[in-house]
């Protein structure tokens, strides 16, 4: 159904699509160019809605990577255990499907990874990032999945003055700690020899890195999924769940009656209330150049480097296998009360800033057409970590979130964590710190969206250069801080909400 403040919120929404279009400068508005090229080479696959009452061991909401990693991985430890996939469009059609197609590790936070969890714990979760990239490499090519896999490092870079040198913390552990070819200096010059950016003054080369094509990835998860057994069902969003033993699936024509629930649901968990504090979604949005053939052969980047810089609101780039420079940044729209908006999916104000870094990081293509324009929904936590969690002890409902706009590779171990936890398996994983629920909470609403628009505010302006005594690096970690403010964890939310077995809930899974 169709509310007065749905209607009135996508006239508003299309009144600022007419008011921006000059400004965003891009060819097919709201267009993803991954999902595109991904569909017009795939062969037909489709799986109808439910229509009928179904039962599992496990039901997975959400046909992202999270989700279909997690099917993927009971499947292949337990071939007898039967798995529901449902998804509220088509697998892939959320944040999966739509990203910058970064597949990074965490040496590159691995000195703040100490700080959090001890020096043990962080050396481990730092291999098991560089595992996850593994994964997906090794995972493709057994399964023939053409995602334009490349390994070839990203460079993280300084594109201002006060980013300088913002990585020499993590180099120095890296090193210490006999990490030190996962970091590695990159001369100025030839960095922007490299790039072709005269905007970029320092940087470091980070080596547990690959590029993807995103859509192509998880709709060839997808395709593996069901030759695995899952029972995937497209279109089918939950509408309520019954919270008990057996838990109860409700959809609009069907029902799954499961022994576990799994919710791989990104940035639409914030819907949930026992999580609307754990994460809140913020808007990225993401342009893509008409392909460049041979303006870009001087460009040692382009065979597959990733490329990005140190900003709050970072930048992100990628060159695909057809030519195109993906250039994307974070920090667009928050969503208010835990909802995902249209701004979410295309913000043509942001959008329309986008363009103007391309430019910017790019002047020698100022004449190169901007095809697509498009955004999408991060599930951004004050931890910065994803992190897998149960929402009660009264019914086996897991969930994976919290992956704050890197979410290629830590999804595939995240899908392996909660894969493990659904068939009842234990190991250093399934124990390890990011199997223990949000580390914090987020303040609560209106301070949550009042604060965090002021913040983002701050930054904008700070990383906007629009004022030389701004940006300072004190003034930035002071910014850093406030981005990660969060309530501790023994002010734990769910603390008032427990006794309920028989939830009304609506996370409005993709």
């Amino acid at each position: 159904m169709v509310t007065n403040y749905d209607a009135n919120a996508r006239a508003h929404a299309k009144g600022r699509i007419a008011r921006h279009a000059d400004r965003a400068r891009v060819d097919s508005p709201g267009v993803v160019w991954w999902l595109a090229e991904a569909l017009a080479g795939e062969p037909e696959l489709s799986f109808p809605p439910l229509t009928e009452p179904v039962r599992a061991d496990v039901c997975v909401i959400g046909g992202g990577y999270t989700g279909l990693w997690a099917a993927i991985e009971i499947r292949e430890q337990s071939p007898d255990t039967t798995v529901v996939l449902i998804e509220r469009e088509q697998c892939g059609f959320g944040a999966s499907g739509r990203n910058g197609g970064w597949a990074t590790g965490w040496h590159d936070e691995l000195d703040g990874l100490i700080a959090k969890f001890g020096e043990s714990e962080a050396l481990r979760l730092a291999a098991r990032s560089s595992w996850a990239i593994d994964r997906i490499e090794s995972f493709s090519q057994e399964h023939d999945i053409d995602c334009h896999f490349r390994r070839h490092g990203a460079l993280w870079t300084a594109s201002s003055p006060w980013q300088v040198g913002s990585w020499e913390p993590a180099m120095a552990t890296c090193e210490r700690l006999g990490r030190a070819h996962r970091l590695e200096a990159v001369d100025p010059t030839d960095l922007r020899e490299r790039t072709g950016s005269p905007l970029l003054l320092a940087g470091v080369r980070q080596t547990d890195a690959a590029a993807v094509q995103p859509a192509l990835l998880v709709r060839g998860l997808r395709r593996v999924a069901h030759e695995l057994g899952v029972r995937i069902y497209e279109s089918t969003p939950m509408i309520s769940l019954d919270r008990r033993r057996p838990a109860v699936v409700h959809t609009p024509a069907g029902k799954v009656t499961t022994e576990r629930v799994i919710l791989s649901t990104g940035a639409w968990a914030a819907e949930l209330r026992e999580l609307r504090r754990a994460v809140i979604p913020i808007g990225s949005q993401i342009v893509a150049t008409e392909p460049m053939g041979d303006r870009l052969e001087d460009l040692k980047w382009a065979s597959g480097e990733l490329l990005g810089d140190s900003q709050l609101m970072v930048h992100y780039a990628q060159v695909s296998t057809d030519g195109r420079i993906v250039f994307g940044r974070g920090g667009g729209a928050l969503g208010a009360l835990g909802r995902v908006r249209d701004r979410h999916f295309y913000d043509p104000a942001t959008l329309g800033e986008v363009a103007a870094d391309f430019r910017r990081w790019f002047p020698q293509f100022a004449d190169v057409r901007l095809t697509h324009g498009w955004g999408g929904p991060v599930d951004r936590a004050p931890g910065h970590l994803p992190f897998v969690g149960r929402l009660d002890a009264e019914c086996d409902v897991l969930y994976g979130i919290g992956y704050s706009g890197n979410g290629v590779a830590p999804s595939a171990l995240i899908g392996r964590i909660l894969g493990r936890l659904a068939i009842g398996l234990s190991d250093d994983d399934t124990e390890g710190a990011l199997a223990q629920g949000p580390p914090g909470y987020l303040p609560p609403e209106p301070i949550r969206s009042l604060g965090g628009a002021g913040v983002r505010a701050a930054v904008h302006f700070a990383e906007r250069g629009e004022g030389h005594a701004i940006q300072s690096r004190s003034v930035h970690r002071a910014l850093r801080r406030l981005v990660a403010t969060k309530v501790p964890r023994a002010l734990d939310p769910r603390q008032a909400l427990k006794g309920s077995t028989e939830g009304d809930d609506n996370p409005h899974p993709r």
